[in-house]
């Protein structure tokens, strides 16, 4: 559904603010390096009557007077950052050590609570999260693209601003101080580039064979097996569930109980209720841009009577116990557009669908004009869904109220959305046969197989991504490009940080065609610049100057790396003598009705056109098909055929090919005149 995508495009402004990227291990090895270097400098000062001696020079003694004022200065400033206020300047030796030993306790408390935070031991104490409804203004040219983005942000095509072709005001809902959820999942998500993703079930209810998780070799690669796989692969749907029944329809939104399942205890109450339940409604929120390979933040679930929201989020390692009513084979599972949230059930709750019915897949069989849920829902529930959410940050907590409408609203109506379309798909079948209805089934079972498979960086990713602009790179640019793109894939799985967050598509392109020569340059653009563009700034300009050193070579279209919509590239022989580099008759596109300027009648054309036709006159005499005037029963006149050899057309054409030849022999041997008659 639209909804789904809504956080994998370009978003607007991040709140959260990111921390420059630390290199721990350099860190402490420079810290210790100064320390050590600070210890023998020390000792290596004069100590006691020696001290004493060296104090008599008035520069000696005025440098260890300035650093010492330095010193003190330097570690007040740190006291005061640690809400300690004494002036250490005015205390005795002995006080000095006391405020000095009292700071670096506060100091180690501060860096202990860091390490907690970071290991998910102790959450950060951060501000309530504000929520913003920012305003986008969104240009609309052309009636085309008014009428396609009218129909996607729900704009009233008879507003103002739509009639004098302005840009319209587009809601959107963020918000600032939001945590990253990632932060404290008990199970740490494996962003590694070398192994596959491995699911995480441990229990297989309403099984047919035990688990057993191994790994296969597929199109896509390595992967572990589906846990399902056997029970999907003979799953019959119920006798009941192939019967037309009346629709039920779905109370108000007002009318239906909301129940929000934050709790483990309310979870369990839930998997109960969903037991006496033959068919329920499923849809998931998902969030992408701050995650390397996304998030699932909310899961609704609706039954005739009542609707429930799932915090994915608090309750992410506890889901895997809907598995006994999402692999029950009894209970329907109306889901719609599932491709996207059955992988997103694997990877993140280790959840599993048996029985599904895609509600997508029903208006595709049937041949609606439009396949989404809000046309599902305009066309039988005269229900609108408001679209201004669809780019909203569902990791936001609490959910503000309209993320709950908009929540509950997929899945509210999707059950009687479901038993339309199965009496529809029953009614066009073979005579009412269930063959329809069978068929979208099986395909909903087919999406219930797919498997989640992690994002992996190829040698050649870089060139799948090169393929797709539309730019002429030469080597300097491409090794840019090539570098960048292993740069950025490397940080976002180190970060866990989406590719477009740390750096966007448009940006790297820029940037690897121009090839700064400064670090100004790479940030000129970037607008806006990305955090991680800023903390990581010397690094891309390192790659940039590796690629300007390279030796340049003049791009080449190469059929291995560009390729123009349908047209194949021909590889053209400059050398043969029928090669024509204005012949354009192999191109798909290609029109000779076209006017040319072909129509002065030269004195070399017509010469020309006499010899052709003396030459026509002579092969008249000589067709291929020779007819005789023998007539049929019928009275009309017998035609026989019969077909020359090649030798004999040649011969038929010798004449016509000798004069040509003696006439240019003749002019060859007039110009070898004229040059020996010429005066050396």
């Amino acid at each position: 559904m639209s909804s789904k995508k809504s956080n994998d495009t370009e978003p607007m402004d991040v709140t959260e603010t990111t921390r420059p990227k630390i290199d721990f291990d350099s860190f402490s090895k420079d810290g210790y390096k100064m320390a050590s270097n600070g210890i023998r400098n020390s000792n290596a000062l004069p100590s006691d009557t020696d001290f004493n001696f060296y104090q008599i020079n008035e520069s000696f003694k005025k440098i260890m007077t300035d650093e010492s004022n330095r010193l003190l200065n330097l570690m007040n400033n740190i006291l005061k950052t640690y809400n300690i206020n004494d002036n250490i300047k005015t205390k005795s030796p002995e006080e000095k050590i006391e405020l000095i030993v009292e700071g670096n306790d506060m100091i180690l408390e501060r860096v202990g609570d860091n390490i907690d935070e970071m290991n998910g031991i102790k959450k950060k104490n951060l501000q309530p999260v504000e929520v913003q409804n920012v305003v986008q203004h969104i240009p609309i040219n052309g009636a085309w693209n008014k009428t396609n983005n009218n129909k996607l942000m729900n704009i009233n095509t008879n507003s103002p601003a739509e009639k004098a072709n302005l840009p319209v005001a587009v809601h959107l809902l963020t918000g600032k101080n939001i945590i990253r959820p990632q932060t404290y999942f008990k199970d740490k998500i494996d962003n590694s580039n070398n192994y596959p993703w491995q699911p995480r079930i441990t229990d297989k209810p309403n099984s047919i064979k035990p688990l057993a998780l191994y790994l296969e070799e597929t199109e896509f690669g390595e992967s572990y097996c589906h846990p399902y796989e056997m029970e999907l692969d003979q799953f019959q749907p119920t006798p009941e569930q192939l019967l037309k029944q009346k629709p039920i329809v779905p109370k108000s939104l007002e009318d239906t109980p909301l129940h929000e399942i934050n709790t483990v205890e309310d979870l369990k109450e839930l998997v109960e209720k969903l037991r006496s339940h033959k068919v329920i409604a499923v849809d998931l929120e998902h969030h992408s841009y701050r995650s390397f390979m996304g998030i699932t933040c909310l899961m609704q679930i609706s039954t005739i009577e009542d609707d429930y929201l799932i915090d994915t989020l608090l309750l992410r390692d506890e889901l895997s116990i809907l598995n006994e009513i999402f692999t029950r084979p009894s209970i329907v599972k109306v889901f719609h557009g599932a491709d996207c949230d059955v992988q997103w059930l694997q990877r993140d709750l280790s959840l599993y669908v048996v029985n599904m019915f895609d509600t997508h897949q029903a208006a595709k069989q049937l041949g609606y004009s439009a396949l989404s849920l809000a046309y599902l829902l305009q066309r039988f529930c005269k229900f609108q869904p408001n679209k201004h959410f669809q780019l909203a940050d569902w990791r936001i907590r609490p959910l503000p109220d309209e993320l709950k409408t908009y929540a509950r609203e997929d899945t509210h109506y999707l059950i009687y959305i479901y038993q339309v379309l199965k009496n529809e798909l029953l009614k066009q079948g073979n005579k009412g046969a269930d063959n329809l209805l069978l068929s979208v089934i099986q395909k909903s079972t087919e999406v219930c197989k797919k498997r989640y498979y992690k994002p992996i960086l190829k040698e050649d990713s870089y060139l799948d991504f090169y393929r797709k602009c539309k730019r002429m790179f030469d080597n300097r640019q491409l090794y840019a490009l090539k570098f960048l793109y292993s740069w950025r894939d490397k940080l976002a799985r180190e970060e866990d940080e989406s590719l477009q967050y740390i750096l966007p598509n448009h940006m790297l392109l820029q940037i690897s065609e121009l090839l700064p020569k400064e670090m100004q340059g790479i940030l000129a653009c970037c607008n806006p610049i990305p955090p991680l563009v800023k903390s990581n700034l010397l690094e891309m300009h390192h790659i940039i100057l590796k690629a300007r050193e390279q030796p340049l070579v003049k791009p080449i279209m190469k059929e291995n790396t560009r390729t123009s919509g349908n047209v194949q590239n021909h590889k053209i022989n400059t050398s043969n003598p029928l090669h024509c580099p204005h012949d354009w008759t192999y191109q798909p596109d290609f029109r000779d009705d076209l006017p040319t300027l072909l129509n002065s009648k030269t004195e070399f054309d017509l010469e020309h056109k006499n010899e052709k036709l003396k030459l026509e006159q002579k092969l008249s005499n000589h067709s291929t098909f020779n007819s005789n005037d023998t007539p049929n029963l019928d009275g009309s006149k017998k035609v026989s055929l019969r077909i020359l050899s090649p030798y004999e057309r040649y011969k038929l054409v010798r004449p016509f090919v000798e004069t040509e030849e003696a006439k240019k022999k003749l002019k060859q041997d007039e110009k070898e005149s004229l040059s020996k008659k010429e005066p050396t």
